[in-house]
């Protein structure tokens, strides 16, 4: 059975690739690459809706939302008032800001003591809070139920189908693959670009560069 966070299904591997592969394995193959890819850019792909997030009000333009890939926002909540949708907007899906329009956001943490407060720390206190829709349909949930149609970026479903792929292989390992053996058991990761380990191969890396989120 696949699951939600699954970027590719085992239909999308070269026959080659699943060859000796027992059915659950390959599963627990798929799901993890999946979530490794996910966890390289940032944010959850899965589609999910009615996501309510509290977050921090800075008392500037702008509001950033933990998840990335914003498909839209369903309401914003200032101190328990629905705030007009006119007068926000996404401004950018990927890292997950949106801005105000007109006014100012509010600032929501710690003020400094005196006749005369100052902002001093923004922090999520509750009083803001976003209700939206983020990610993509991927092949896990369009196999999940038949009326999802996938709209999962091609190239990130290729990174995972690389991913996958190269996970699998015990013959022609990328040139990326580094092993070492502690006691008697061999283990292989990816060389990361400065030296360190990477959960993906660098083809799938470049690929979803666009996508990832920095923080």
């Amino acid at each position: 059975m696949p699951a939600p966070q699954d970027l590719l299904t085992a239909a999308m591997l070269h026959p080659a690739a699943r060859v000796g592969v027992e059915t659950e394995r390959l599963a627990l193959f798929i799901t993890a690459a999946s979530e490794a890819v996910a966890s390289y850019v940032g944010y959850p792909l899965h589609r999910r809706l009615g996501m309510v997030e509290s977050v921090a009000g800075t008392g500037g333009p702008y509001l950033w939302l933990a998840g990335g890939a914003v498909r839209q926002v369903v309401r914003v909540d200032v101190r328990g008032v629905e705030v007009d949708a006119a007068s926000y907007a996404v401004e950018s899906a990927l890292m997950g800001r949106l801005v105000a329009r007109s006014s100012r956001w509010p600032f929501t943490g710690s003020w400094t003591t005196g006749v005369s407060s100052t902002p001093l720390e923004a922090r999520d206190t509750g009083e803001v809070v976003v209700t939206y829709d983020a990610g993509w349909v991927t092949p896990g949930q369009a196999a999940l139920d038949s009326s999802l149609q996938v709209d999962l970026p091609a190239a990130i479903q290729l990174a995972a189908v690389e991913s996958v792929t190269a996970a699998l292989s015990r013959d022609g390992k990328p040139g990326d693959v580094a092993s070492e053996n502690i006691g008697g058991t061999s283990m292989s990761y990816f060389a990361g670009e400065g030296g360190g380990r990477a959960a993906l191969p660098s083809t799938a890396r470049q690929m979803l560069t666009p996508y990832r989120r920095m923080r």
